[in-house]
């Protein structure tokens, strides 16, 4: 998911610019994304409360891939800020719930190395995402719809994860304790 969002963002901001666009408008870009997360963590705590974290992932998930689909055939200003205005909302939750879990499943004596192989996994692959977006973007009729291809095949493998196995039937909060992993 760290891909699909970081292709779907850099991507968007670096096409936008390409073409020229006012730079206040890009930074509109990510701002309104940025509010839109602030939404979304306004919501995060009662959802992950209130739905059980398996179906909360896979809604968010959901909520993400059908944000980012129409990017692929739509390339305009609005239709970037509304699609990225939809992904952000679902962020907070979904961070909430998948990393709750993660750290709450995990013995406090091995949270440091949790933390470690997680972040370090993420952040590499984080981190050499805006070279690929940089390089689809510089090839001959592949640009944007390509980046937006990999965004989308990224958050819908993530999407396929979160419905097909056991991570779809994580309980609420209150139930974490009883889940055996």
């Amino acid at each position: 998911m760290n891909i699909a969002c970081v292709a779907s963002i850099t991507g968007a901001q670096i096409m936008l610019a390409a073409r020229g666009a006012n730079a206040v408008m890009i930074g509109l870009l990510g701002t309104a994304m940025g509010v839109s997360t602030l939404v979304g963590s306004l919501l995060a705590n009662k959802l992950v409360d209130m739905v059980p974290t398996g179906k909360l992932i896979a809604g968010a998930l959901t909520l993400f891939v059908v944000s980012q689909m129409p990017l692929l055939f739509l390339h305009s200003y609005a239709a970037i800020l509304i699609c990225q205005i939809l992904a952000g909302l679902p962020f907070p939750a979904l961070n909430a719930g998948l990393l709750g879990f993660l750290y709450g499943k995990t013995p406090d004596n091995m949270q440091g190395r949790a933390s470690a192989v997680f972040e370090t996994t993420v952040g590499i692959l984080g981190a050499a995402c805006p070279a690929m977006v940089g390089w689809l973007l510089q090839q001959p009729d592949l640009g944007f719809t390509a980046v937006m291809a990999v965004a989308v095949v990224c958050s819908v493998a993530g999407l396929a994860v979160s419905l097909a196995g056991p991570l779809r039937s994580i309980p609420n909060p209150d139930q974490w304790s009883e889940v055996f992993l």
